[in-house]
C-alpha cells in the first residue's frame, strides 16, 4: 500500500460526511455504492468472526450479494480491504480500550484489568488474527496493531505502577507483565493451550500474582 494512503477510518469518514454538495448526496448511484461499499466490509467481518481469515474475494461478493467485480471497485486489493475492515472494527470497540478501573488495591486492580483484557479480546478475536497475519506485508495494519499494542502497555504499566516500581528486578517484570496481559498471550491461552474463559482468568491472575510474590 502506497505510503501516503489514507488510513481506513479517514475513508470512512470521507465516505459518510456532509460536506458533500447536496445533489452529490443525493445521487442514487453513489448511495448505492456505499451500500454495496458497507455490504463487502460487512461480508469480510462476517466471515472474520466465522473463522476464515483469508477468505477469496468470491467468497466476500457472495455474502454481500454483489459482483466480485465490485469489490475491486471500492477497495484496491485484498490487502486494501482487510485493513480497512480492520481499521473499522478496532474503532467500533475503541471504548473498551479505555474502560479500565485503575483505583483499588492489588486485588481490585488486577481483577479489572484481566476482566478488560479478557473482555476485549472476544470482541476482537478474528480481526486481531488477521491483523496479526496482514501486519507482515501492509504498513497501515501493522501501525494500528502498534499503536493498539501500545495503549495497552501503558494502561499496563499504569495499572501496576507501585508494584512495579517496588519491585527488584523492575524491567524484567515490566516484560513480563506486558506479555502476560497482552492480547499475543490470551491467543496463546485460548488457542494453544485450549483453555476456557474461566481458565484464562485464573491464569493471568496468578501469572501476575506470582511476578509480584501477591496473593490476589
Amino acid at each position: 500500500m502506497p505510503a501516503n494512503a489514507t488510513s481506513a477510518t479517514d475513508r470512512l469518514t470521507t465516505t459518510q460526511d456532509n460536506d458533500f454538495p447536496s445533489s452529490f448526496q443525493t445521487d442514487g448511484r453513489r448511495e448505492r455504492g456505499n451500500r454495496n461499499k458497507a455490504a463487502v466490509v460487512a461480508a469480510l467481518l462476517d466471515l472474520y468472526a466465522q473463522g476464515e481469515i483469508q477468505p477469496p474475494a468470491a467468497r466476500i461478493a457472495e455474502i454481500a450479494k454483489v459482483s466480485e467485480r465490485s469489490v475491486f471497485r471500492y477497495f484496491d486489493d485484498m490487502d486494501d480491504l482487510s485493513a480497512f475492515a480492520v481499521e473499522l472494527q478496532w474503532s467500533r470497540v475503541k471504548d473498551l480500550y479505555e474502560d479500565l478501573i485503575s483505583d483499588g488495591n492489588f486485588s481490585e486492580r488486577l481483577a479489572a484489568i484481566v476482566e478488560q483484557r479478557l473482555h476485549l479480546y472476544d470482541k476482537v478475536e478474528s480481526v486481531y488474527q488477521v491483523a496479526v497475519l496482514a501486519a507482515r506485508k501492509n504498513a497501515v495494519v501493522a501501525s494500528a496493531l502498534k499503536k493498539r499494542r501500545s495503549i495497552l502497555r501503558h494502561q499496563t504499566m499504569k495499572q501496576f505502577a507501585q508494584e512495579l516500581d517496588n519491585h527488584p528486578d523492575s524491567a524484567n517484570a515490566r516484560r513480563i507483565l506486558d506479555f502476560t496481559l497482552s492480547l499475543e498471550n490470551i491467543d496463546y491461552l485460548k488457542s494453544a493451550m485450549g483453555l476456557s474463559s474461566t481458565k484464562r482468568s485464573e491464569t493471568l491472575h496468578a501469572a501476575v500474582s506470582i511476578l509480584f510474590h501477591l496473593q490476589h
